[in-house]
């Protein structure tokens, strides 16, 4: 099974995969074959330059009398996230509005899903990540400088780790290395460790709310 955060040397990549099912509900079959056909229309062969997958995602929004908001589209790269993806969030016409999120993964045919967060905000972060211990301690991480305890508390991460060593060197790889155990770890070779324990931790992704758990 894919785990939705590794480690490599100074960064981590989240899962695209993990990353999106935090955030939607039910697929949309109908729906995404209707959508996928309008974006492979002939019709876009003519225009120079080319309409991205982005303009079509939103002219298919325009034809099918769904809302875009401001902000509507959202594009996040492979910086954080395994592949990039294209989101453009949609809601229906007629009350009850009905929230859609229109997802294109690495520029592949788009799908429909239910949008199932409770603020846009939650599809503009594509950083965060949770860094948990055995010993209780949990921490977010938002992929810059800042670490927040579960207490609320707000902490330069360079404070904490020193500059750069969020990430950093497995201790059970190191003492192999240097012969000092016989046991060879498994892990990649990275670690984090608790900066209020020294433990090692488990990196994760957070737990989005959604809109049924508010209900």
């Amino acid at each position: 099974m894919t785990e939705p955060v590794t480690l490599h040397d100074g960064y981590y990549r989240i899962d695209v995969d993990a990353w999106l099912a935090e955030r939607v509900g039910p697929h949309h079959d109908d729906r995404s074959r209707q959508l996928r056909d309008f974006t492979r229309h002939e019709a876009f062969d003519q225009y120079q330059p080319a309409v991205d997958v982005a303009g079509r995602l939103q002219l298919w929004c325009a034809a099918h009398d769904l809302h875009l908001g401001d902000g509507a589209l959202i594009e996040h790269d492979d910086t954080c996230l395994t592949k990039a993806v294209t989101i453009v969030l949609a809601a229906g016409s007629t009350l009850p509005r009905e929230a859609l999120a229109l997802v294109s993964i690495d520029g592949a045919a788009p799908e429909v899903f239910a949008d199932a967060t409770t603020d846009d905000g939650y599809w503009r972060d594509a950083a965060t990540i949770t860094i948990s211990c055995p010993g209780g301690h949990t921490w977010t991480s938002d992929g810059d400088s800042h670490l927040y305890g579960d207490d609320g508390s707000e902490h330069r991460a360079a404070d904490l780790y020193g500059p750069g060593r969020v990430i950093s060197r497995c201790r059970d790889c190191a003492a192999y290395d240097d012969n000092s155990t016989d046991a060879m770890c498994p892990c990649p070779g990275v670690a984090v460790y608790c900066p209020a324990c020294d433990q090692r931790c488990q990196v994760g992704l957070p737990q989005i709310p959604r809109i049924e758990d508010v209900r």
